[in-house]
Order: C-alpha cells, then structure tokens, then sequence
C-alpha cells in the first residue's frame, strides 16, 4: 500500500518536472530569439548610421550627378509622371 501512495504522488511531480523542463527549453529558445532580433536590430543601425555618414561625406557629389550641367541651369531630374 506505501508503494502504491509513493507512484501516485510520483506521477504529478514526473508530469511537473517535464513541463518544468519544457519551460526552460521554451524560454531558452526564446532567448535566442531575441538576442538575434537584437543583433539584427543593431546591424540596421550600423548600416544606417554608415549611409548618414557616407551621405555627408559625398552627398553633393551624388546630388550634382542627379543634375544636368550646361546650358540649361540645373534642373531637378524628371519625374517619369508624364
């Protein structure tokens, strides 16, 4: 009869202990997640603080070939509207 009293409370504490475990598995994964949404979020910074940078570095070079030169005093480039 004690053995029988010792597998019945063994069983909850088995089906806690699993779902303990699968938690952990959950939480770990999710950690994962957002440490790589993290990484993925400071790469879009970099890139965009790369893009401001080289726009000041050669940003009226890029808006002088975005202009016609010659007679005709710089016009803004067409639109394709019409």
């Amino acid at each position: 009869a004690a053995m029988s009293l010792a597998a019945v409370w063994q069983a909850p504490w088995g089906v806690l202990g699993a779902l303990g475990r699968e938690l952990a598995a959950e939480w770990a994964t999710q950690d994962v997640r957002v440490t790589l949404c993290k990484l993925l979020l400071l790469w879009l910074g970099l890139s965009l603080l790369g893009i401001c940078l080289a726009w000041r570095a050669y940003g009226k070079e890029v808006a002088a070939l975005c202009y016609r030169t010659g007679p005709a005093t710089r016009r803004p480039p067409a639109t394709g509207l019409g």
